[in-house]
């Protein structure tokens, strides 16, 4: 773990030298990186970056879209929807002013060089999971030449999406796994220890993720890359061994969950959840709630019963001014409760945050198995989805076996299916708000509530409909509105009740907590 961040102290330096301002100029400047520095100084740095600044770039707008959590502190205003350009809009400028500059760098020095044929691959399958964050967060953005040097006119969403599809599948296809192969070792990779046949299971699940993401706007086009990823070199996730997550150093400082939740006292359970862990199924409690959550009292960590309470409680999303005693009534993270994303390893790993979970490849392909785009029976599959949520958990089979054969088998409308589906996916997800969010947006489930104090007024969502992406930075209308997409280029204009280009599903044809769109 040393090296690690002693590597990133020769990062630093490279950052130093490129120097960095809140321009948007800055994001079109060509990096100055040495070129002699190694490419896994750059792709841990770049790994990182999904738990940086995390409660301002994830942890007030996707966790609490998602409903996975609730805000907690008074006169917040992203739970109402409001947007704050010092919080979300560093998402931007951390992703163009470091994170593209760490990828380019490492094309630009070894792209030419046979031995980094897999350390190429491997960058740009994970360069094709931020940009789809990217995407997914904001809509169209500068992707075509971004960061080469000149200002680039933004690529719509649509465009965006075809051309990671081809990206992933040359990444996936070029991957040689060969022995003379530089490889991202000596815990650089953080995620996979440099192991390429385990990037290519990684990039074909992110493929499916992907064509998932666009099967109510592109169908036929989603089909054919379902297919591609299931048929793809090296296969999908097979187990929970090949979770995709970041660990955080257990002596550094990181901006994550047990800040918010435990430490800062933020955020509670959102009461969206906490209903669903109780509802599901007829065996009464997901077994996955006290490994997840605890009630805090007088600074230690209590089950429901040490605390007095009959069930893990959440609070509802949107408050202006949050109810008083909120930090004792509702519960919280649990970081003694067994469950090893939120206790670490007991050694160097303090904690890991989630990029994809062997689970959601079960819950990709029960969705795709309803829509006709391959083998496999429905039923078998969500339930495998629950199944490996569980036991990744830490869940005693006994446990998850009972609370499984107390869920409702998929029956019903598709629309009934899908949702049966999503909801059971979400719930596997947690505390991947990122994905939670992006899934309610594509199908409109699980059943997501609006702020309890109303949509702010300050916010650009229209009264009694839900947010759908965050409007661009400040300093992009400042300086770079002629490159924007015409429609969103002014302050008035970039609202975030717009819809992304794959969200077609509008919540407000459900009927009785069923869309009539998904198909």
């Amino acid at each position: 773990m040393k090296k690690i961040y002693l590597g990133l102290i020769s990062l630093g330096l490279f950052v130093l030298s490129s120097g960095c301002s809140d321009d948007f100029g800055d994001m079109n400047v060509p990096s100055d990186a040495v070129t002699d520095v190694e490419p896994k100084f750059f792709l841990n740095s770049m790994q990182q970056e999904v738990f940086a600044n995390y409660q301002r770039n994830v942890n007030l707008y996707p966790d609490l879209y998602s409903q996975y959590w609730a805000n907690t502190v008074s006169g917040f205003g992203s739970p109402r929807y409001e947007y704050v350009d010092g919080w979300i809009g560093n998402q931007w400028k951390e992703f163009y002013t470091r994170h593209l500059r760490d990828a380019l760098a490492i094309e630009a020095s070894y792209a030419e060089n046979p031995v980094y044929v897999d350390a190429i691959a491997i960058k740009d399958i994970w360069m094709c999971y931020w940009w789809s964050r990217m995407t997914d967060t904001y809509g169209d953005i500068p992707y075509f030449n971004a960061g080469q040097g000149e200002d680039v006119p933004y690529t719509s969403q649509q465009e965006i999406y075809v051309d990671l599809f081809k990206r992933l599948d040359h990444a996936i296809s070029s991957i040689t796994g060969g022995e003379e192969q530089y490889k991202y070792d000596d815990g650089y990779d953080l995620i996979y220890e440099g192991d390429a046949r385990q990037w290519q299971k990684f990039g074909n699940s992110l493929r499916l993720r992907l064509a998932m993401r666009i099967s109510n706007v592109d169908p036929v086009k989603a089909q054919a890359e379902v297919q591609a990823a299931i048929n793809g070199t090296g296969g999908l996730l097979t187990s929970n061994d090949d979770v995709a997550k970041v660990p955080m150093w257990s002596q550094g400082w990181y901006d994550y969950l047990h800040q918010m939740a435990w430490n800062w006292g933020n955020v509670r359970m959102s009461k969206t959840f906490s209903d669903n862990l109780y509802n599901q199924s007829s065996a009464g409690e997901d077994p996955r709630a006290p490994k997840w959550f605890a009630y805090k009292v007088e600074g230690e960590s209590k089950t429901k019963e040490e605390a007095g309470f009959d069930r893990y409680k959440g609070i509802e999303n949107g408050y202006n001014l949050v109810p008083a005693n909120s930090d004792d009534d509702y519960a919280t993270i649990n970081l003694e409760g067994g469950y090893i994303d939120f206790e670490g390893d007991g050694g160097v790993n303090l904690m890991y945050c989630p990029v994809m979970f062997y689970s959601e490849v079960k819950f990709l392909l029960a969705e795709a198995a309803l829509r006709g785009w391959t083998t496999g029976d429905v039923n078998t599959l969500y339930k495998e989805g629950v199944s490996a949520s569980m036991e990744y958990v830490g869940v005693s089979s006994d446990d998850a076996s009972t609370y499984i054969d107390g869920l409702p088998n998929i029956s019903g409308s598709n629309e009934a299916q899908l949702k049966q589906i999503i909801t059971q996916k979400w719930l596997a997800n947690f505390p991947n708000g990122v994905e939670g969010w992006a899934d309610f947006r594509r199908t409109d489930y699980p059943d997501v509530t609006l702020p309890k104090d109303g949509v702010s007024g300050s916010s650009t969502v229209a009264t009694g409909t839900w947010v759908k992406r965050v409007r661009y930075p400040d300093n992009e209308h400042l300086q770079n509105e002629a490159n924007m997409p015409s429609a969103l280029n002014t302050l008035d204009g970039d609202r975030m009740d717009i819809r992304l280009w794959w969200d077609t599903a509008d919540t407000k044809t459900k009927t009785a907590g069923i869309m009539n769109s998904n198909f």
